[in-house]
């Protein structure tokens, strides 16, 4: 923030006269002499702190909007200081500021936001002055503010961050906050090269003469966020997690396994303990599973209940089917009404499992619905998918529909 700057010398302002009087008016008795007075005071008063009239006045304007001494941003810590960069002028308050320049307008800033945009250099820097308010309501409850160079982002589990420029203009095309990336984890650091800033499931990189390059955890094989469906193969097709861990009989990627544990531990303490039914399954099984499918009850119903061999969630580690201790419903629509269906439509994202292919969305999914498939992808994603109504993994990570290969 600029130091404080010397008021300059007092400048008294000379009302316009129309045949000797104030215009619109009849004469020059007291009442006029009194406004005349007032007049020179108010000029004295903000001309003599150096602050232009229409910056005082859309100041303290914005700040009784937002509530005024009771409101957003509190109390006033002093007067309204100019000489700023392109003849801004801001003023301090209790819980942030407000900046004014002749083209934004006067803005408030607080909180993170605020101090993300400090940390870039306030107005001097590549963000430059606000030109609107903190707007929240984002994908996981985040807010974001407007800058003339960018946007400052934040949320509870990213923080506040900026973006800017060719990186910015790429992860919007990848549907910003509400696509596979995510919310930005960092600014950008740059090199005499070109620049990287880190997302939450992925990252983007700008080299000089070579353009951006996006990197999304929804691609790679390994990652918990990764998606696979019908239009989605695994890549390599014939993957293996490392390391696999037992549960139950069946196989989990380590991650994966310990989140089953608890799960396993929290449904039997609610009096629903649920079973492990298949967990991983190699390229190889899935494909004989899938042959014997299609041999069963042809193609097009085989596709409907089971993935072709590289397609499959199972061959992630990252998936868990589930029964009831009774058998009840094994496999079937029906497990929904068995207590471990029940528990685990209620309570599996609060251990970061979702119902990957939830009833009504076969034409999101390419998959009839299978409330005993639990798909681990964290309890953020998980949590964020349950409070927001968001129903398929497709939809969060903002991807279109893959209802067939």
């Amino acid at each position: 923030m600029p130091e404080t700057m010397q008021p300059s010398a007092p400048r008294t302002m000379q009302p316009s006269r129309q045949h000797g009087a104030l215009p619109g008016t009849p004469g020059t008795g007291r009442t006029h002499r009194i406004l005349l007075v007032l007049l020179c005071a108010l000029a004295l008063v903000v001309g003599g702190l150096g602050v232009p009239a229409s910056a005082a006045t859309a100041i303290e304007a914005e700040h009784q909007q937002l509530g005024g001494a009771d409101g957003r941003l509190g109390r006033a810590l002093g007067p309204e200081r100019c000489g700023l960069d392109r003849d801004g002028c801001y003023r301090s308050f209790e819980r942030g500021s407000i900046h004014w320049s002749p083209r934004t307008g006067a803005r408030p800033t607080w909180g993170a936001i605020r101090a993300a945009w400090a940390a870039q250099g306030y107005e001097r820097g590549a963000l430059g002055y606000p030109v609107g308010r903190e707007v929240c309501g984002l994908r996981d409850a985040g807010c974001y503010q407007a800058f003339e160079g960018g946007v400052v982002l934040w949320s509870r589990p990213s923080g506040a961050h900026p973006t800017v420029g060719g990186i910015r203009a790429a992860w919007l095309r990848h549907g910003g906050e509400r696509g596979a990336l995510g919310y930005p984890v960092s600014g950008e650091s740059c090199t005499s090269s070109g620049c990287r800033q880190g997302f939450q499931r992925g990252s983007i990189t700008w080299a000089r003469g070579a353009g951006t390059r996006v990197a999304r955890e929804i691609d790679r094989a390994a990652s918990v966020y990764v998606v696979v469906n019908k239009r989605r193969p695994l890549d390599p097709a014939d993957y293996v997690p490392r390391p696999l861990e037992a549960v139950g009989g069946q196989l989990l990627r380590a991650d994966a396994a310990a989140a089953f544990r608890r799960m396993q531990r929290a449904a039997a303490a609610d009096g629903a303990p649920l079973t492990a039914v298949s967990g991983y399954r190699s390229y190889a099984t899935q494909a004989g599973l899938y042959r014997q499918y299609v041999a069963q009850y042809g193609q097009a119903q085989a596709d409907l209940i089971s993935a072709r061999p590289g397609h499959s969630e199972h061959q992630t580690g990252l998936v868990m089917d589930i029964g009831d201790p009774s058998g009840e419903c094994g496999l079937q629509s029906c497990f929904e009404d068995t207590p471990a269906g029940a528990w685990a439509r209620e309570h599996a994202h609060e251990h970061g499992f979702i119902v990957r292919y939830p009833r009504g969305r076969t034409a999101t999914t390419g998959y009839a619905y299978e409330p005993w498939h639990l798909r681990y992808v964290g309890v953020h994603v998980a949590g964020g998918m349950v409070d927001q109504d968001i129903p398929t993994l497709e939809h969060y990570m903002g991807l279109p529909a893959a209802p067939t290969y």
